[in-house]
């Protein structure tokens, strides 16, 4: 479920609206370059696991070593966004009066 949160920009201080954009287009930066690692680096461990564990071309310590060398970097952008995460919902929380919702992610679908 995703998070809206609404608030009166002009009870706001007047960088307090800049600081907050800027934190939300870190998260987004975050997220993208993650999905990205995710997706290429993730493509490329397979290599190693199926040289490795299929096919056991490599050894244990090998293909382990490799797999964990492309999967490390895509882990380590899951802490980073997951810290901008935290950074931005603490500035949303200092934000008087502002009411956050719960919506979901995916449209219902009436029947």
């Amino acid at each position: 479920m995703h998070t809206v949160t609404s608030f009166h920009a002009s009870t706001l201080e007047p960088g307090t609206l800049a600081a907050l954009m800027a934190e939300y287009v870190s998260v987004e930066r975050a997220r993208l370059i993650r999905r990205l690692l995710v997706t290429r680096l993730g493509t490329l461990a397979l290599i190693p696991a199926v040289l490795g564990l299929v096919f056991h071309r490599l050894t244990a310590f090998t293909s382990w070593f490799s797999i964990g060398a492309f999967l490390s970097p895509a882990a380590c952008a899951w802490i980073v966004e997951v810290r901008r995460e935290r950074r931005l919902a603490r500035c949303l929380a200092e934000i008087p009066a502002s009411t956050s919702y719960e919506v979901p992610s995916k449209p219902i679908k009436k029947l």
